[in-house]
């Protein structure tokens, strides 16, 4: 069959994809939205929601197990991982429905199936077996938004048995005794505190001088720490170079050391899907595995537009659903539509104030520059820390772990980049990625009033610390 009928053709369903769609439909478009696997995407499906599922459940058992110091008793807490799992299952279900009836409101049509280049103007699209069923001619848009998968390692070959990527992981119904993980980035670290707080003993192996090695260095100490205190077993600047399986995993380092457990989850990061997609019949251009894009998300051909983990560029869900806007507003444009005028309209995303989390325990929350990178752009900065030990709030829920740095030029006192762990920095680093985005002041920031007792008013204090007059901690002279 071939379908010639669409204003924009979408590849792949996730938070980069469905979201382009719906808006898109809402905008007039024609709408095919092509996908092979399941809507929602990896996000939905093996990453974002049913992790943080989990981790809402071993927090919950953490909690039970520390209740006594709030002055509650609570009596033999267990955690079954196999519930954990089902109760995951069910969130994810929910939303799996809630995607697929907001897509069929909107009139979106979704081919179920693999979409190909034929050619710059058409998609092939593929059933499992690899014949075509459909195949869609001259479709006036085009967006790429196929994600990205595990990446292997060639010296732990994956098995899905005992060495493990993260989508494997997830299917565990027992929880392993002891559980090694390769790879202290924010994916081995979020398993590393899952799995610990659900009762595994865990073991964390990374190359690097330190965990989360793209963030600032302070987070990666703190979390050392944290893991330690935790149990969790922290070995860095180790290079793996055999692993055997038997009844279990041996993980043979240099040096001779060697790491024994049960499961190994092999968690070095994700590729992006760029093959079989047929980039080369449509001419795009590459660099490596990731498609080449501009600032408003085009492609090396006219037309199409990248989007999400695909280009290379920040892998998160948040990022791909805001490049999927730009896109469409600049397809939009392109058709003569009146579109909402902005700064990121004119000159593609500001990556600087775009916040990423790592739900850890304790969270992690952090945007915008490190001291490093502000030194990098030859810029001299303030910096202010302000610990989660002198707030009333995190006292009082007895989270008291942690602390907010917050970074500003010591010229124009513009915030720069917030750094943060301890509790809800997830939902607090939106504060300063907000104060980032629109060239906020440290002087700005504090004069802001926050309800009195938040974990708010931490980051007003940090930002009072920026320029030497917090209350609530003496400040260094």
């Amino acid at each position: 069959m071939t379908d010639s009928a669409f204003d924009l053709a979408i590849l792949g369903a996730g938070p980069g994809g469905y979201i382009s769609a719906i808006r898109a439909a809402q905008a007039g478009l024609r709408v095919a939205l092509i996908e092979g696997r399941e809507l929602g995407g990896a996000c939905l499906h093996v990453g974002c929601i049913p992790t943080k599922a989990m981790v809402a459940s071993a927090n919950l058992f953490r909690q039970a197990r520390a209740a006594a110091t709030l002055g509650i008793a609570i009596n033999q807490a267990e955690a079954s991982l196999a519930t954990v799992v089902a109760r995951r299952q069910q969130v994810v279900q929910q939303l799996t429905q809630g995607i697929k009836y907001l897509l069929e409101k909107n009139q979106v049509q979704i081919f179920r199936g693999w979409g190909r280049f034929q050619s710059a103007h058409e998609i092939a699209i593929l059933d499992p077996q690899g014949a075509v069923t459909v195949t869609l001619q001259h479709p006036r848009a085009i967006i790429l938004a196929t994600g990205s998968r595990p990446a292997d390692l060639p010296v732990a070959p994956r098995d899905g048995r005992f060495i493990l990527n993260s989508s494997d992981v997830l299917m565990l119904t027992e929880l392993p005794a002891e559980l090694i993980i390769l790879g202290g980035g924010y994916i081995g670290c979020e398993f590393a505190s899952l799995f610990a707080q659900l009762g595994s003993r865990v073991t964390v192996i990374e190359a690097l001088p330190r965990l989360t090695p793209n963030l600032d260095h302070e987070l990666g100490l703190g979390l050392e720490r944290a893991f330690k205190k935790a149990g969790i077993t922290v070995l860095l600047n180790a290079k793996v170079e055999k692993v055997e399986t038997d009844t279990g995993i041996t993980v043979h380092l240099a040096g001779g050391q060697t790491v024994r457990g049960h499961r190994l989850l092999v968690a070095v990061g994700r590729v992006p899907n760029s093959d079989n997609l047929g980039l080369e019949s449509a001419g795009i251009q590459m660099s490596g595995r990731a498609v080449s894009v501009n600032e408003v998300m085009e492609t090396s051909v006219p037309g199409i537009h990248a989007i999400g983990d695909l280009t290379g560029k920040m892998a998160l869900a948040h990022v791909a659903s805001a490049q999927g806007q730009l896109a469409l507003r600049h397809i939009l444009a392109g058709r003569g539509a009146r579109t909402p005028s902005s700064a990121t309209e004119q000159a593609g995303l500001n990556y600087d104030a775009i916040p990423a989390c790592v739900f850890t325990y304790p969270e992690i929350g952090t945007v915008g520059l490190t001291e490093e990178a502000a030194a990098a752009r030859g810029l001299t900065v303030r910096v202010s820390r302000f610990p989660f030990a002198a707030s009333g709030k995190a006292l009082a829920e007895a989270e008291t772990d942690g602390w907010i740095k917050l970074i500003a030029d010591a010229q124009t006192g513009r915030l720069l980049g917030g750094h943060m762990m301890g509790c809800h920095a997830a939902e607090l680093i939106g504060q300063v990625a907000l104060a980032i985005r629109w060239g906020i002041t440290a002087h700005q920031l504090a004069d802001t009033v926050m309800a009195h007792p938040t974990l708010s008013e931490t980051v007003i204090e940090a930002a009072e610390g920026l320029f030497g007059k917090p209350v609530h901690i003496v400040a260094r002279r």
